[in-house]
C-alpha cells in the first residue's frame, strides 16, 4: 500500500463534470474547481452562469484562470499514482528516529487529530492507525517534496471544507432571508387584496343603504301627501254635508225636509281608511343580508389564510439526484448524483425531499402541479422516518403518499 493511498483518493482530484482527474483545473469565485475545458463548455450558450456544484449564480461570466497550484498537485498525484517516488539514487532511503518520515508522522498526527470539527475527528480516528502502519512499514523511505505536498494537500483540503461549509451556511442564511421577503410580499399582497375588497364592498353597501333609505323616505312622503290630500277632500265634502244637514234641521218647511232628508242622511262616498297607513319598510333588508354574506365569506377566507401551509422544500433532506429550484418551491430528478454534503437529514436511497414547515395536527390542503410527469410520489411523512439505507416506505414506517408510474 503506497503512502498517498493513506491520505488521498481520486475523488479529491476529480472534476464533478467529466468525473475524471483534473486536466488544467480552474477555480470558480465560489471556490470549486473543474477542468478548464469542462467548465468552459458547461457555460457556453448559458444565459445564467452558475457553479455546477453549489449552484451559486454570478452576475457575469467569470474570467477563469488555470489554478497552477492545484494543477501541480494533481500532476504530482498522477505521478504518485503511477509509481512510488524514489530518491535520487534510485533506491529507498533509510530513516530512523528523528528522520523526515518520523517528523512527517508527527505533523500528520497533529493535523489529523486536531479537533477542527466532528467530521475531521472521524477522519482522524479512521485513518490514523492505518497511517501509522504505513509510515512504520515505509520507515526507511526518505521523505521528499512529494510527501510534504501530501501534508499540505490534507491541510488545504481541511481548510477548504471548512470554507465551503461556511459559504454554504451563508447561502442558506441568505436564502432564508430571500424566502422570508417573498413570503412577506405574498402575504402583503394577499391581505391587501382581501381587506381592500371588503372595504370596497362595505363602502358600496353603505352607499346603497343610504340611497335605499332615501328612496324609501321619498316614496313614503309622496304616499303620505297623496293620502293627506284625499283625506282633506273627504273632510271638505263631509263638512259641506254637515252644513246642509244643519240648515235642514233649522228649516220650517216640513215638506221640503221630508223630501230632502233621505238624500242628505247618507254620508258622501268616501274611502275606508281603517287599514291604510304609511309603509315603514326602508328597503334595506336585502342589502343587510348581502353584507352578512360578504362578512361570512371574508371570515372564511381569513380562516383559510391562517390555516394555509405554504410548503418550502428543505434542501438538506433532498436525495442527491433531486434538483431543487432557486425558490425551493419545485423539484425535479436529475440524471446523476450531485455532490452534496452527506448530512444526517438527507435521504440516501429513497429519492425524496420533504418540506421545511412541519405540521402536528388539523386539516391541511395543498395543490401540487405534476403536469407532464409520468413518475412521481407525493404525500406526507413522519419527521422521524429513517433517511439512510434501504427503506420500505409504508404507513407503518411513517410514509403516506400517492404514486404514479406511467
Amino acid at each position: 500500500m503506497s503512502l498517498y493511498d493513506s491520505f488521498l483518493c481520486e475523488e479529491q482530484f476529480q472534476c464533478s463534470i467529466c468525473l475524471d482527474v483534473f486536466t488544467n483545473p480552474a477555480s470558480t469565485p465560489c471556490g470549486h474547481s473543474f477542468c478548464m475545458q469542462c467548465i468552459t463548455k458547461y457555460w457556453n450558450g448559458a444565459k445564467v452562469f452558475k457553479c455546477p456544484l453549489c449552484k451559486k449564480s454570478f452576475e457575469k461570466r467569470p474570467d477563469l484562470q488555470i489554478n497552477r497550484t492545484l494543477r501541480e498537485i494533481t500532476d504530482q498525484y498522477k505521478s504518485m499514482k503511477n509509481g512510488v517516488v524514489k530518491n535520487k539514487s534510485g533506491r529507498k532511503g533509510t530513516g530512523g528516529h528523528g528522520s523526515p518520515s518520523s517528523h512527517l508522522f508527527d505533523e500528520l498526527k497533529k493535523k489529523l487529530c486536531h479537533p477542527v470539527r466532528k467530521t475531521h475527528q472521524t477522519f482522524s480516528r479512521k485513518y490514523f492507525s492505518k497511517l501509522k502502519y504505513n509510515l512504520e512499514e515505509f520507515s526507511d523511505f526518505r521523505v521528499g517534496n512529494s510527501e510534504y505536498l501530501i501534508l499540505l494537500t490534507v491541510s488545504e483540503r481541511t481548510i477548504q471544507d471548512m470554507i465551503i461549509e461556511r459559504i454554504n451556511k451563508i447561502e442558506e442564511i441568505n436564502m432564508s432571508v430571500t424566502e422570508l421577503e417573498l413570503a412577506v410580499d405574498r402575504e402583503t399582497a394577499g391581505s391587501v387584496s382581501l381587506f381592500s375588497s371588503l372595504v370596497c364592498f362595505i363602502e358600496r353597501s353603505q352607499a346603497e343603504l343610504v340611497e335605499a333609505m332615501e328612496i324609501s323616505r321619498k316614496v313614503a312622503q309622496r304616499h303620505a301627501e297623496s293620502m293627506t290630500r284625499q283625506l282633506e277632500q273627504e273632510i271638505e265634502q263631509l263638512k259641506k254635508r254637515q252644513s246642509e244637514l244643519s240648515k235642514l234641521a233649522q228649516s220650517d218647511d216640513h215638506l221640503y225636509c221630508v223630501k230632502t232628508f233621505p238624500i242628505l242622511s247618507s254620508p258622501p262616498p268616501t274611502k275606508d281608511w281603517y287599514k291604510v297607513s304609511v309603509n315603514s319598510d326602508l328597503g334595506t333588508e336585502s342589502i343587510y343580508m348581502s353584507i352578512l354574506a360578504q362578512v361570512e365569506k371574508f371570515a372564511k377566507e381569513l380562516k383559510n389564510i391562517t390555516e394555509k401551509v405554504d410548503v418550502t422544500l428543505d434542501s438538506s433532506t433532498a436525495h442527491p439526484r433531486l434538483v431543487l429550484s432557486s425558490d425551493l418551491k419545485s423539484v425535479r430528478c436529475g440524471d446523476r448524483h450531485q455532490l452534496v454534503p452527506d448530512n444526517p437529514e438527507r435521504f440516501e436511497k429513497v429519492v425524496c425531499v420533504i418540506g421545511r414547515e412541519p405540521i402536528s395536527s388539523g386539516k391541511h390542503y395543498w395543490e401540487v402541479d405534476v403536469t407532464g410527469k409520468t413518475d412521481w410520489d407525493l404525500g406526507v411523512v413522519k419527521y422521524s422516518v429513517s433517511r439512510k439505507g434501504k427503506i420500505e416506505y409504508t404507513p407503518d414506517n411513517g410514509f403516506w403518499f400517492l404514486s404514479l408510474r406511467d
